[in-house]
């Protein structure tokens, strides 16, 4: 069910079913697409500037995920881009403050609660003091597939997070990372393990695994 107030012309929203938008759009030619959720999703977006693009895919439960594209000063041409399969927790926050900024999530990825993911600084205007370059420039923020994103971790304009890849709680990550399989941490993130495998839950363990044995042998230990 979509809530949005349109303020504009040639908006484009297309909202699948179980999910509830509200917020407004300030602006022309932006297009909101969120597919089919298997349950209740919800999300508030705010957009203000013209030929903005959002969309989320298929079976992905958002908790009330905040997406902020502009401000008092308009955004143009911003794209933030969910794959399939997405969830997140209560208090996650999307900033898109500035013109042309990218936010790509890839498929099945699990972000938990209070996680900020900013991809620039407007109104606010950051140079270099001797040459004058414009410094608040971005190649976007990219999260791969199958990514896990521990609560409280800050985001920030030109971070990379690899595929299969954990970032622990509270981290802030803000630069590129490369390799696969790693847990990464800290302020400012680092890599802090490797080759690591992430499971959604017990229901997701491919029966007989090599992961799903561990666990149960880890877990009979407990049990008298």
């Amino acid at each position: 069910m979509d809530k949005i107030k349109n303020m504009g012309v040639d908006n484009l929203v297309e909202v699948g079913s179980n999910v509830e938008v509200n917020g407004s759009i300030n602006g022309n030619g932006n297009i909101i697409t969120i597919k089919d959720a298997p349950l209740g999703s919800s999300l508030r977006i705010i957009i203000n500037g013209n030929n903005n693009k959002i969309t989320i895919g298929q079976n992905s439960r958002c908790r009330n995920l905040d997406v902020r594209i502009g401000n008092h000063v308009h955004a143009y041409e911003t794209l933030l881009s969910i794959g399939d399969d997405f969830s997140c927790e209560h208090d996650c926050k999307f900033v898109l403050y500035n013109s042309g900024n990218k936010l790509e999530i890839g498929n099945d990825c699990m972000f938990s609660n209070s996680i900020i993911v900013r991809c620039g600084e407007s109104p606010h205007l950051i140079f270099d003091n001797i040459t004058g370059e414009y410094l608040d420039v971005s190649e976007g923020v990219k999260v791969g597939n199958h990514v896990w994103i521990g609560e409280m971790s800050y985001i920030t304009k030109r971070c990379w997070i690899p595929d299969e890849s954990i970032v622990a709680a509270c981290s802030v990550a803000t630069r590129h990372f490369e390799d696969p399989h790693s847990v990464i941490g800290g302020n400012p993130a680092k890599v802090i393990r490797e080759n690591v495998k992430w499971i959604r839950n017990r229901g997701s363990f491919e029966e007989g695994s090599s992961f799903q044995k561990s666990y149960l042998e880890a877990n009979n230990k407990f049990r008298r």
